[in-house]
This record gives C-alpha cells, structure tokens and sequence, in this order.
C-alpha cells in the first residue's frame, strides 16, 4: 500500500464520520441554518467523490504494476491529480461526455467521466438543468417564486399554524405579558417522485447536440413542470385548509369576493396572486361594475400584489406570500436512458424527487369556484 492510498482512505473515513455527524443536523436545521448546511454537506459530497475516483486510479495502477511484473501486461501510469484536467457538469467536455453517452458513441475516457447518482442514471450538464429549470420557471412562476432548499437530505421544517397566547400587547408598568405560545408542528419533507420520459428514434437522435439540448429541456420541463406546480398548489391547498372565498357555479367572481379573498390572508408581506390565464382574464379582469365598466385594469389589482399566470392553480384564485412555502429538493433533476432495439428508439427519463409545505398556514388564502 503506497502512502498516497493510504492518505486517500483515511480522508475517506474521515469524511464518513463528518457525514454521519453533519447530516441529522441539517434535517432538524433551523431556517437561519439550512443553507450553510446544505452547501457544506454538497462540499463534502464533491469531495468524496473527487477521493473515490482517486482511490479507483491508484488501485487500476497498482494492479497494472502486478501484472507487469509477473509478465502478463504493461505498466500504466495516470497524470498526477493537479495535472489531470476533470470534468465537472459545467465543463464543455463534461457536456460533450453526456450526448455522447446519451447517443451511444462514447469512448471509455468519456463513460468514465460521467457522475452517476443512481443506477443506470447520470448527472446532467449544467447547461441542460439551467435550460429545464429557466423553461419550468417560464411556464410555472410558483416555482420560480417559492423558497426552494436543494438539501439533498430528508429535511424536518417546523410549520407555524398559529399564535395561542402570548401576542404582543399593551401592558401596565411592570406587568408583565403573558408568555408566548406558538403553535407549531413538524413536517418531514422526504420527497415525492416527478418524472418524464422522452422517447426518440435513433433517427431524431442524430441531431445537433444543441438542437438535441433544446429539444430535451423543452419536453422535460414541461413535463416535470407541470407535475411539480400542481402538487404545489395541491400542497398550499391543504395545508391552508378550507377556501377562503367559494364562488358558485352559476356566479360570477365579484369585487366583494376578491375583496374577501385578500382580507383572509392573515400573514405574509410580498403577496402574489396566481391563477389560470381563464381565470385571470375571464372572472378577475373581466369583472364590470352596473354601468358594465371593467371594475380592474390588467396589471393593477388594488396595487396590493403582483398577478401571476399559472395553469397549475387549476380552477382556483390563490392569495399568497410564496416565500412561506418551502420545497425540498431531495434529489435535482436527473437523467436516465435505455433502448427499445425492436422500435429502434432511445428512451430517455427526466427524474426529480422533491416535497413542500407552507411554513405559515396563515399566509394564504384561496377562492374555488364550486
């Protein structure tokens, strides 16, 4: 055993202990904290596996070393660490690597490279997951609005659902204000499965690698979108609980309603409503007063929020601080592909696991249209 591979499985070891110490914290984390502790967990993450393939290198040496010197092949040696040129998701050869593979015309060197996160999937290029995630947010702007924590980890979140006692009062001098209690639970954010598959012929497959690229961010995005905006809204929903605001069937929204809407909101300060472009458009802007005069303008709504259009909302009007929901990203969007050699045709599946919760029950409110 060389002293290098020796250096390299006691940093490994190492490494496992911090771990195991690092991340029960980060699922029980307060807000302040979550962050720093999911960049620190991420370091140690690249870390172990710049140390893996270290430890993979010096052992295919040390082999090639004992076959050469019992006669049955030749020694290879690697560039050393600092002189290795890697890849990493950003790079363009890391991007050349995944399309490459993602065809099935990738030299050994190029599989070698790739990160894998789970069986038979690898990590996408950077530019892909920012074309993917640039389109989800394009279509669906609660995901671009809402607090999301790329954890990695199952994260606890405790979820403010009111104040019992103790609120801040006038009080005579030297009395004293009765202790607060707040009501709080725990909410385990473990993550659900989104995924989207793709499927190509080997034909289309030939495309440009950019046009490729497009093609991919485009139709999983929309997919994994969709998907991810309407467990959101499904998730604000309840955890609000019942509607503040339900509009019969037979009715039109009116002023009163929307008025109603917003005053249900008990918390919360960066108000944004969303709703489908029908709803937008067809009950908020296109209320009239007797006189048939549109009682709202496009783009004002009593200067209270910002209107966001979003199918997902589904028929609902939502009210709300998005910055109160949280959506831990358990695993970011992956990749994985197999053939179907009967139909000549890649298969190609974008996968993300992720899970979200009000952290204030009382910073929305919603009107539903029975």
């Amino acid at each position: 055993m060389t002293k290098e591979y020796a250096e390299v499985l006691a940093d490994l070891d190492d490494l496992d202990k911090r771990r195991s110490q690092i991340e029960p914290l980060a699922e029980t984390a307060e807000d302040s904290e979550i962050e720093e502790r999911s960049h620190l967990i991420a370091d140690m993450e690249s870390r172990y596996e710049s140390l893996l393939r270290r430890k993979s290198e010096l052992e295919a040496e040390e082999r090639a070393a004992e076959q050469a010197a019992a006669g049955r092949g030749k020694v290879i040696t690697t560039p050393r660490e600092e002189e290795r040129k890697t890849m990493d998701i950003a790079s363009a050869e890391y991007r050349d690597a995944f399309y490459a593979n993602l065809m099935g015309a990738a030299t050994d060197e190029q599989r070698a490279a790739l990160i894998t996160v789970a069986d038979n999937a690898v990590q996408i290029p950077k530019t892909l997951d920012d074309k993917i995630w640039d389109n989800i947010h394009t279509v669906h702007p609660i995901l671009n609005d809402i607090d999301i924590k790329n954890t990695g980890v199952i994260l606890e979140v405790n979820k403010h659902t009111a104040i019992t006692a103790g609120a801040a009062k006038k009080v005579a001098e030297g009395a004293a204000n009765a202790t607060a209690a707040n009501t709080f639970v725990k909410v385990t954010l473990a993550g659900n499965d989104y995924s989207a598959n793709v499927e190509l012929s080997y034909a289309s497959a030939k495309m440009s690698q950019g046009a490729l690229e497009d093609y991919l961010a485009e139709e999983i995005a929309a997919d994994l979108g969709d998907a991810l905006a309407a467990d959101v809204f499904a998730s604000i929903k309840r955890d609000i609980g019942a509607a503040a605001v339900t509009v019969a069937a037979s009715a039109s929204l009116t002023y009163a309603n929307l008025t109603a809407l917003f005053g249900s909101v008990k918390r919360g300060t960066n108000l944004k409503v969303y709703s489908s472009r029908a709803r937008k458009y067809g009950d908020v802007l296109g209320m009239v007063d007797t006189a048939k005069q549109p009682v709202l303008r496009d783009g004002v709504l009593m200067n209270e929020a910002d209107y966001r259009e979003d199918a997902a909302a589904g028929d609902d009007i939502f009210v709300l601080d998005p910055k109160k929901f949280v959506l831990n990203v358990v695993q970011d969007t992956m990749i994985e592909t197999d053939r179907d050699i009967k139909n000549h045709k890649i298969i190609i599946s974008g996968y993300v696991r992720a899970e979200g919760c009000m952290r204030d029950n009382g910073a929305g409110a919603y009107a539903t249209f029975a």
